[in-house]
C-alpha cells in the first residue's frame, strides 16, 4: 500500500467452492471461511465483509472450541454488496479522492479473463466514490504472496504427499470393470480420508482422448463411463491443504494402449524434465515455456492445455507456441477458436515459488498429459511427486 501509495486495499474473494482454481485470495489474510471482502485502510486492522451470517456462526464456534483465530469479532460484519461497501468506507472516514487499490480485477486465468469481482460491486464502490481513482493491484500482491516461507512450504509438501496418494488410488483404480465414477470417488475419498480438501477431478478416458474438463456424466445425464483395456485414463488432480494447493495430471495405461500414447508420453516426459531443470532463481518464466516446449515442437505434436501455470496463488500461464486443438480437421465445424494468451512471461522466478507442471501432448486424437508440483529452487526445480510425473500402469 505504501509503494502504490495507496489510502485503500479491497481485496474480493469469489464464492467458497469456486473449483478448481478459486479466488481466495480472502483466504490469505483472514486464515477463515472462503468468500469475504477484505478491506485495508491506512494502518487500521482490516475489516472483512463476508456473505452471510453463517460465516459469523462458524467464527463464533470456532471462538468456542479454542481454534486458531486470526480475526477478532469487531471486524466481522455481513454485506458483501458494493452498496454496503461503499458505505463501510464513509464510516472509515475514507477521504473522497482515495487512492483504492483493488485485488479482483486484474485477468486471473483460467476462468476470469475479466477479472473476478463481480460488476454490481465494483459499481457500488464507484458510485459512492466517483472521485476515487481505482487501481487494479493483483500483480503486486502476487509478487509478495508467490514466494512461500517454509511453514507455507511444509503445507505444500503435505497437499502433495496427499496428491501423491490420491494418483496411486487411480492407479489402482483403473482397471476394467470399474467406471470413470468408481475412480472419482476412490481419489476423492484418498484425500478427505488423509485431511485434505479437493473440490473435484478432471478426467476422461477410452483408448483415445482429446477433451479436457470435468467427466461429461458430471454435467450431462448420461452414464459414467466404463474401463476397458487399451483405455488410457487421464486426469487432473487437486490436492489442498489449509488452502495450499497442488496438482497432479496422473495419467494409467490400461494394458497395451496405442503406440502414439506411449510417444506422446514420452515427449511429455521430455518436457517435464526440461521444465524442472530450468525452474530455477533468476530466469524468466517465459524462458521456462520456451524450453519446455522444445520436444513437443519437435515431434510435431499439439497440446490441449497449459504445459505450466503458477499456483499458491494463481498468475502467470505457460500455453507456449506449440499447435492446440485448431490443428485438428473437426475444428473447422465451429464458429471461432482461439488462442488463450500468455501472461507472466517477463516474471523473474524466486526461490520459494510453486509451480503446476502439466505437459501434454498429442497426436491425432491420442493424448497424453503428466506432471506434479515443482518448487522453484536455487539452481533447479524442487519437485514434490513421482508417480503422476510418468505414465503410470494399472494392475491387471
Amino acid at each position: 500500500m505504501r509503494q502504490r501509495n495507496l489510502d485503500v486495499l479491497i481485496v474480493y474473494g469469489d464464492r467458497e467452492s469456486a473449483a478448481p482454481a478459486p479466488f481466495c485470495v480472502d483466504h490469505y489474510f483472514t486464515n477463515d471461511r472462503l468468500g469475504s471482502v477484505v478491506i485495508f485502510y491506512q494502518d487500521n486492522d482490516p475489516v472483512v465483509v463476508t456473505f452471510a451470517p453463517m460465516m459469523i456462526a462458524d467464527h463464533m464456534q470456532a471462538a468456542l472450541r479454542g481454534d486458531n483465530q486470526w480475526l477478532s469479532p469487531s471486524q466481522i460484519m455481513v454485506g458483501k454488496t458494493g452498496r454496503n461497501i461503499g458505505a463501510l468506507l464513509r464510516e472509515m472516514n475514507v477521504p473522497a479522492a482515495a487512492q483504492i487499490g483493488v485485488i479482483g480485477l486484474e485477468p486471473y486465468p483460467p476462468f476470469y479473463f475479466d477479472g473476478a469481482m463481480p460488476f454490481n460491486t465494483l459499481t457500488g464502490i464507484k458510485e459512492a466514490y466517483p472521485q476515487a481513482a481505482i487501481l487494479p493491484v493483483y500483480r503486486d500482491f502476487f509478487v509478495r504472496a508467490s514466494v512461500k516461507s517454509e511453514e507455507e512450504l511444509a503445507h505444500i509438501r503435505h497437499a502433495a504427499a496427499i496428491g501423491e496418494a490420491m494418483s496411486e488410488a487411480m492407479r489402482v483404480t483403473a482397471v476394467p470393470g470399474n467406471s470413470e465414477a468408481d475412480i472419482a470417488a476412490a481419489v476423492t475419498a484418498t484425500c478427505l480420508s488423509a485431511g485434505g480438501f479437493t473440490a473435484e477431478i478432471l478426467m476422461g478416458s477410452g483408448p483415445e482422448y482429446i477433451g479436457w474438463g470435468q467427466p461429461a456424466w458430471q454435467y450431462r445425464s448420461q452414464k459414467p463411463r466404463e474401463i476397458e483395456r487399451g483405455d488410457i485414463v487421464l486426469s487432473e488432480i487437486f490436492a489442498l491443504y489449509g488452502m495450499y494447493e497442488t496438482q497432479h495430471q496422473a495419467a494409467v495405461a490400461v494394458g497395451n494402449i496405442h503406440p502414439q500414447l506411449e510417444k506422446a508420453a514420452q515427449v511429455a516426459r521430455e518436457c517435464y524434465d526440461i521444465g524442472v531443470s530450468y525452474l530455477k532463481e533468476g530466469v524468466t518464466f517465459g524462458e521456462v515455456v520456451d524450453e519446455m516446449e522444445k520436444p513437443l515442437l519437435a515431434s510435431g505434436g499439439w497440446h490441449v492445455h497449459p504445459l505450466i501455470h503458477s499456483i499458491n496463488p494463481y498468475g502467470p500461464i505457460g500455453f507456449g507456441t506449440a499447435p492446440g486443438i485448431e490443428s485438428l480437421p473437426l475444428v473447422s465445424r465451429y464458429r471461432k477458436v482461439e488462442r488463450l494468451p500468455n501472461p507472466g512471461r517477463e516474471l523473474v522466478l524466486k526461490a520459494g515459488m510453486s509451480f503446476a507442471f502439466e505437459p501434454n501432448c498429442a497426436f491425432g486424437y491420442h493424448l497424453c498429459n503428466l506432471g506434479g508440483t515443482v518448487i522453484v529452487g536455487k539452481n533447479g526445480g524442487i519437485e514434490l511427486n513421482d508417480n503422476s510425473t510418468r505414465l503410470m500402469r494399472a494392475d491387471l
